[in-house]
């Protein structure tokens, strides 16, 4: 945005007026701004209706640099006080010329209150808090109506021994001061949120955290997408146009049962729900026994009883006798990391001797599984210390510990405010449920003969690789050193394999591969492109028998470090390897992945309220499938999920909301196919990187990536403290 320089002279004295080129202009001079935001500035000046709702859009910046977001105004609220808002990010797709625009919504649910008291938390790292001011940022300049706000950073900060929240931004803080906004102090804030909403001065709001049932849920019903939709429709400039739905491509005959005689059939593990434990068939029994055959026994940690009876019933229903237990009493492992400083550097850094202790006590000869008990991250333990889950994570690897944690009772249970709002919710608090995702998890790196492929008698039917490239990072605060840690996952006869190409071009197995990245940090200096030139001729020779190999890389994760799969960078007539299929998966991070799969078909229209709950592989309408284009997106969607039960009908915002059920959208992915040796082929590989991501037996069908890729970014989970989320480019 450019405004006058009349408008930034509060500001001068705060920085450097050589760091600023000042010019002539104003917001609506529309050609000194990219299209997202001349949209949004469009779209914020009208009111819109859903329901018996009338709102009308905010408009700010977008969290990330390619978006800019619109949030309803005032906030729909429910009969128990819950508040919450549309929001629009509005983004640029660079991938599809001509550059398109992409809208996406969300539920923006605020926090109120926090149970029985008024007090509320931040969330455990840094939380953005959504501001808007009644009257004019600045003094002097006249605004019609508030139309705007911005978003603060908080946190918890160190000091005196406790932890104390923070404006986390100080010179965004000492910004607004000088423009004479005047920033309440954060403490009163969270004292007393709802002091600070719909208020005649400032709003403050504080975005709930995923596991606050605040009322509402997490996505946005197609219903609602589409009523809003042609509304803003109405709004949007002659210029601008809706792009025409995508189309499914159909699965069929050959291709259909091309993928039948490749893949085994990923059985379903039907979970324990309202205290009753299902029925386990034998065959059912006998593939969870071959899954578990290469661990000898599970360590369980428990705090309570209540944990270890949890955890012994399950194995011994799911598993029978095939899975020991060895239960050892050690509460100190879920006790709050406290922080000192370093006499030679006098930095703060974690106390974590007794995890270090305890790892050397009950270190095996082997990698193995342990499960240990935690409390849940909100507990008023922590209050004064840090939540022991991250360092637990990555300690214990160290010592051949690879570690599942499950959450205690205590405290699990909400009071009225954030109350289970559904059976999903309490699904998930479920102890029982609890007891079975820790032991699957506990599992699962264990799990080295992945049931993939379909064998007849020692002959596995489909000669070919799938593979999975992920690069892990870490920053200074979860880390001694940031570092970025390149690793492959291959699935080859069923048979998995960990590639840590920044190490040496040695296969190892997936325990091996844990401890071996807790323990060591990279110390080899080969240059990106190298390492890369490594794993393509590593899986090449490895695999020489195979007819095909498919090799499955995030984008936003992996083209920082992997620069040929920029889009600026993609040569197709220079393709890395000739004899390897490169698919590059984009997801919806920074809102790369558009969501034109939810706009009308010729049997939905807006006046039905019905959607389309469609899954399969969608292209545009205007694309030839069986034509080769490298850079063409496709749409991978998703099984519609279990909790996503809502009538199509249905709207949120309906006249008694506290009767809406939660809702979750399907998971889009784009994905490209950059390089193949068989482009005759294209269809069945676009088929078969759909299909991938339907095989993961540890979880249900919203699954995110082709299997080999959930494997590799499962490494970091498996073995680096967490505590900070890592940086995409």
């Amino acid at each position: 945005m450019c405004y006058p320089e009349s408008e930034h002279k509060a500001l001068l004295p705060l920085c450097e007026d050589s760091q600023f080129e000042w010019s002539e202009a104003t917001p609506e001079h529309l050609k000194y701004w990219a299209p997202s935001w001349a949209i949004a500035l469009q779209l914020h000046k009208h009111e819109y209706q859903f329901r018996d709702n009338s709102f009308k859009f905010l408009f700010g910046p977008g969290y990330r640099a390619n978006t800019v977001e619109l949030v309803s105004w005032p906030p729909f609220s429910s009969p128990r006080g819950y508040r919450a808002s549309i929001a629009v990010i509005i983004s640029t797709q660079s991938d599809i010329d001509p550059k398109k625009i992409n809208l996406h919504f969300q539920m923006k649910r605020w926090v109120v209150k926090g149970g029985e008291k008024s007090e509320v938390r931040l969330q455990k790292n840094t939380t953005r808090c959504y501001v808007r001011r009644l009257s004019s940022w600045l003094s002097d300049y006249d605004l019609l109506e508030p139309n705007a706000f911005t978003t603060l950073a908080a946190n918890y900060h160190f000091e005196n021994g406790e932890y104390t929240p923070q404006w986390k931004n100080q010179p965004v803080i000492k910004i607004l001061e000088r423009l004479s906004v005047d920033i309440p102090d954060i403490k009163s804030l969270l004292a007393n949120p709802t002091d600070f909403i719909e208020t005649n001065q400032m709003d403050i709001l504080i975005p709930a955290r995923s596991y606050q049932k605040a009322g509402w849920g997490t996505g946005v019903p197609f219903s609602d997408e589409r009523n809003l939709l042609e509304q803003i429709l109405d709004f949007l400039p002659s210029e601008a146009t809706l792009t025409a739905p995508w189309v499914k491509i159909l699965i069929v005959k050959e291709l259909k049962k091309s993928i039948s005689q490749r893949f085994q059939k990923t059985p379903k593990i039907s979970k324990p729900s309202s205290g009753k434990l299902p029925e386990i068939n034998e065959e059912l029994q006998q593939f969870l026994v071959e899954q578990a055959n290469n661990i000898n026994k599970i360590l369980v940690c428990c705090r309570t009883p209540e944990v270890g009876e949890a955890i012994e019933r399950i194995a011994k229903h799911y598993f029978g006798d095939s899975l020991t237990l060895e239960f050892q009493s050690s509460q100190s492992l879920a006790d709050p990391i406290s922080e000192e400083k370093s006499k030679k550097r006098n930095e703060l850094f974690p106390k974590t001797k007794h995890i270090k202790e305890f790892g050397k006590h009950n270190q095996p000869e082997f990698p193995a599984p342990i499960i240990v008990e935690i409390l849940p991250p909100d507990h008023q333990s922590y209050s004064k210390g840090q939540d022991p889950y991250p360092h637990i994570k990555s300690i214990l690897p160290q010592y051949n510990l690879i570690p599942q944690c499950i959450l205690s009772s205590e405290n699990v249970k909400r009071s009225d405010e954030f109350e289970e709002v559904e059976s999903e919710d309490k699904l998930e608090e479920n102890i029982d449920n609890r007891a079975l995702s820790a032991i699957i998890d506990a599992i699962l790196p264990f799990n080295q003969d992945y049931p993939l492929s379909i064998f007849e008698g020692e002959l596995c039917k489909d000669n070919t690789v799938y593979a999975g490239f992920y690069v892990i990072r870490r920053n200074k605060k979860t880390a001694n050193q940031s570092f970025s840690e390149p690793v492959l996952v291959s699935i080859y006869e069923n048979q998995v394999r960990v590639l840590l190409p920044a190490r040496d071009l040695q296969f190892r197995s997936m325990p091996d591969a844990i401890c071996e990245l807790a323990r060591n940090r990279t110390s080899r200096s080969d240059s990106n492109n190298q390492v890369i030139n490594n794993v393509l001729s590593r899986l090449s020779d490895r695999y020489s028998s195979a007819e095909d190999i498919y090799l499955f890389a995030h984008a936003q994760n992996a083209r920082s470090y992997w620069t040929w799969l920029q889009d600026s960078k993609f040569d197709r007539e220079k393709p890395p390897s000739r004899k390897i299929h490169i698919i590059r998966i984009r997801d919806e991070t920074n809102y790369e992945a558009p969501e034109g799969y939810r706009l009308t078909t010729k049997e939905e229209t807006f006046e039905e309220e019905s959607a389309s709950f469609g899954q399969g592989i969608f292209i545009p309408q205007d694309c030839n499938i069986e034509k080769v284009e490298f850079t063409q997106t496709v749409f991978s969607v998703a099984q519609k999920p279990d909790t996503n039960k809502l009538p199509k009908q249905m709207s949120r915002f309906q006249n008694n909301p506290s009767r809406n059920k939660p809702w979750k959208d399907q998971q889009t992915r784009a994905h490209n196919i950059l390089a193949t040796p068989s482009p005759e082929n294209l269809k069945l590989h676009h088929a078969i990187t759909h299909h991938l991501r339907t095989c993961h037996w540890w979880t249900d069908a919203q699954s995110k990536y082709p299997l080999p890729l959930s494997l590799a970014e499962k490494l970091k989970e498996w073995c680096f403290n967490d505590g900070e989320s890592e940086n995409t480019d």
